[in-house]
C-alpha cells in the first residue's frame, strides 16, 4: 500500500467512525488533532484513532493500551492480534468505558 493510499484509507475510516458516532446515542465529543480522531467521553476518558505511516498501521489508543490495526483490502482494518475488526474492537472498548451497548457498523465501508 502506498503512503497516499494509506492516508486515504485512514481518512476514510476516521470519517466513517465520526459519522457513525454522530448518528448514535453515545454521549461524547470528537476532535481531529494532528491526523488523529480523538473521542472524549463525559468522564474525561479519551480514545485516539491515529495513523502510523512508517508501519502503515492505524493505532487505537485507549486509557489502558494501544491496539494496532493493519489494512486488508478484503476485510478492512484488522487487529494485528486477531481481536477482530476496527469496528468490533472500537465498539467493545466504547461499551466498556461508557457502559452503553453500541454497534459500530463501519467495517464494510472501510475497504
Amino acid at each position: 500500500m502506498s503512503e497516499a493510499s494509506f492516508h486515504q484509507a485512514v481518512d476514510r475510516v476516521q470519517d466513517l467512525i465520526e459519522h457513525a458516532l454522530d448518528d448514535g446515542d453515545l454521549d461524547l465529543e470528537m476532535e481531529h488533532i494532528d491526523g488523529s480522531l480523538v473521542l472524549i467521553l463525559p468522564e474525561g476518558q479519551r480514545l485516539a484513532i491515529g495513523r502510523q505511516p512508517a508501519s502503515r498501521e492505524l493505532w487505537l489508543a485507549t486509557p489502558d493500551r494501544t491496539l494496532h490495526f493493519n489494512f486488508d483490502a478484503e476485510q478492512g482494518w484488522l487487529h494485528d492480534s486477531g481481536e477482530g475488526t476496527l469496528g468490533e474492537v472500537l465498539a467493545s472498548v466504547l461499551e466498556e468505558l461508557s457502559g452503553e451497548e453500541l454497534e459500530l457498523d463501519i467495517d464494510a465501508d472501510s475497504r
